[in-house]
């Protein structure tokens, strides 16, 4: 199911932020299959301060590399499962509307998906805006991003720090 883009309030900023390999993958069995620090530290400095829109299985693969959740973010989870949380940075939503809502409560202008691959696809049709990093490799993993339509998107910033490419894109009205 993919969420309406009327269910979005109007004035929020719903951003995909994603790295995503040449051949679109963007995770292996819950982790991302690449390290590079330079992504690392554009996701934080992207989304620090406003909350970050998460799959469980993503929100676990960040607590067993980080040992706690997203640091001055909010991380609204979207999980059927995973149950109430104690940190106070965290929200546990069973749905992607609620998610969205919760977010929205707390944002100041911009609300940001981080994935997994399920999250991206539902809420990828009603995103204002994209943050990718391109990541020169073309890995194996069993999460992909989900497919966009160039022409619905316009780039309006490319920057590079060594192999790395940072594309932001707003969508067209």
């Amino acid at each position: 199911m993919t969420l309406d883009p009327e269910s979005v309030p109007g004035e929020l900023d719903l951003v995909v932020v994603a790295a995503v390999a040449r051949n679109g993958v963007i995770g292996a069995g819950g982790e991302m299959p690449w390290h590079y620090p330079r992504d690392l530290r554009h996701f934080h400095e992207t989304t620090v301060g406003s909350p970050v829109i998460l799959g469980r299985v993503t929100f676990e693969s960040i607590l067993d590399q980080m040992d706690e959740p997203l640091a001055g973010r909010v991380n609204v989870v979207v999980s059927e499962t995973l149950g109430d949380r104690p940190e106070r940075n965290v929200v546990v939503v069973d749905s992607i509307l609620l998610a969205v809502r919760q977010a929205a409560a707390v944002a100041d202008d911009a609300v940001y998906v981080a994935g997994g691959a399920t999250v991206y696809e539902q809420l990828l049709p009603a995103a204002s805006r994209m943050v990718l990093t391109e990541i020169p490799e073309s890995p194996s993993g069993d999460a992909v991003f989900p497919e966009w339509d160039e022409t619905d998107w316009e780039p309006v910033e490319r920057r590079s720090a060594g192999e790395l490419r940072f594309v932001t894109y707003e969508r067209r009205h």
